[in-house]
């Protein structure tokens, strides 16, 4: 009974403190007053030097309708983030390397939900196709345990994806190039 009273009371001094006007903030160490938060990283009050954010954003020009690599996730990414620019009739695609479809594979188009791939959740949503403006994306908290390929189903002109991961700082690596740019390479799916 005591040990349920305490907690009430600490919950209602935090929530007295912290709803007033003025009221302190408490950082990611826990302190009251701190302004530290977690960088991309994950470390409380880091710069982000602790790993490698690689992000870019695939604007090419396709031509032919089908599956197009986009971007390489190597094993061992984290925070997860691909994103079409705007609402297109385009879909984003994922499939590991050993070929086993995990979002939109063999011309099947996924419905929007949580899709377990590379050792991680993927999130995939597909926002409201009449009221929205947004692209559909697929997030990811990580880490994979294997290298994942992004494709895009094209259709239409291509409004741009945008892609982020994190590599911890043990194995910092440069992305791949995706087929388009290695000549000779096959953009089968």
């Amino acid at each position: 009974m005591f040990v349920s009273y305490l907690i009430l009371t600490l919950l209602y001094f935090q929530t007295a403190v912290l709803a007033r006007p003025g009221g302190e903030s408490i950082g990611c160490d826990d302190y009251l007053g701190s302004d530290k938060v977690v960088d991309k990283c994950g470390i409380c009050g880091g710069d982000n030097t602790a790993c490698q954010v690689v992000s870019g954003v695939f604007k090419h020009t396709l031509t032919n309708l089908g599956y197009h690599k986009i971007v390489e996730i190597p094993e061992g990414a984290t925070k997860i983030n691909i994103t079409e620019m705007s609402k297109s009739n385009n879909y984003l695609a994922l499939r590991s390397r050993s070929g086993r479809s995990i979002i939109n594979g063999n011309w099947a188009i996924d419905r929007p939900g949580r899709y377990e791939g590379g050792g991680t959740i993927f999130t995939y949503k597909r926002p409201n196709e009449i009221s929205s403006t947004a692209g559909e994306s697929f997030l990811a908290d990580g880490p994979t345990n294997e290298i994942l390929d992004v494709y895009m189903i094209h259709q239409q002109p291509n409004p741009g994806i945008h892609y982020e991961y994190v590599i911890p700082g043990a194995n910092v690596i440069s992305p791949q190039l995706p087929p388009h740019r290695r000549p000779g390479m096959s953009n089968t799916f």
